[in-house]
């Protein structure tokens, strides 16, 4: 990008090259046409026509009065031509001051003014995704847990910013843990605990008998038959 001033360079410079110009032109005091007789080519001139060639007066000669106002009125439009273009360069140069003023103000400001982290790009997809995750079924209920947790986390730090989000931190380091258990999705029956297992005795048994008595197996004796027999028991 050029600066203003190099722009009003070169406008100056076309300015006075087309001054210079202008001032010149006056010079041509008189214009002739010439036309060759043989070939009827034309040329123009402010000398005297070749011999044989048929002349024209274009433009008549001028007196030193008229070719002194005309360089007058020139020079006139020359200046006025330097005069506006140097206005509207001190005029560029201006507005570029303020502009690069205002930018810098800008910049200024943007730099002393603390970030907000509530409206940034960072937090709405920190909202978005922990919209996502709690819109989500994982496998188990502690898995679901954690990743609510990731996603909240995340959100804090985004939403909030570092220093704002360690005070967060540490007051919920300090608050008490508690500990939810789900219930399972079944009824589960108590298990109760089994007594100790024991030897049950051995139940009596018939050992040997005589014609009268009979023996059992701890040595016990009944009568083979009638009252107090071992049928009887």
């Amino acid at each position: 990008m050029y600066s203003a001033l190099e722009r009003w360079t070169w406008r100056m410079g076309a300015a006075l090259c087309c001054a210079c110009a202008a001032l010149a032109l006056p010079a041509q005091a008189q214009v002739l046409r010439c036309t060759d007789a043989r070939t009827g080519k034309v040329t123009y001139t402010d000398l005297a026509c070749d011999a044989g060639d048929r002349s024209h007066e274009v433009e008549a000669r001028k007196s030193a009065e008229e070719l002194a106002r005309e360089r007058a009125a020139s020079e006139e439009a020359a200046q006025r031509l330097r005069e506006r273009l140097a206005a509207e360069a001190e005029a560029t140069e201006r507005r570029e001051a303020r502009e690069a003023q205002k930018a810098r103000d800008e910049q200024r400001a943007r730099q002393s003014a603390p970030l907000d982290y509530a409206n940034s790009a960072a937090c709405a997809n920190a909202r978005r995704q922990l919209n996502s995750v709690a819109g989500s079924i994982a496998r188990t209920a502690q898995e679901q847990a954690a990743r609510l947790e990731a996603a909240q986390r995340q959100m804090d730090f985004s939403c909030l910013g570092p220093e704002a989000y360690a005070q967060a931190e540490a007051a919920r380091a300090s608050r008490p843990q508690i500990v939810v258990v789900q219930p399972p999705a079944w009824p589960v029956r108590p298990v109760w605990p089994r007594p100790p297992h024991t030897d049950r005795p051995e139940r009596p048994h018939i050992k040997e008998c005589t014609s009268f008595t009979c023996t059992d197996s701890n040595g016990k004796r009944y009568p083979r038959t009638g009252r107090g027999s071992f049928q009887e028991r």
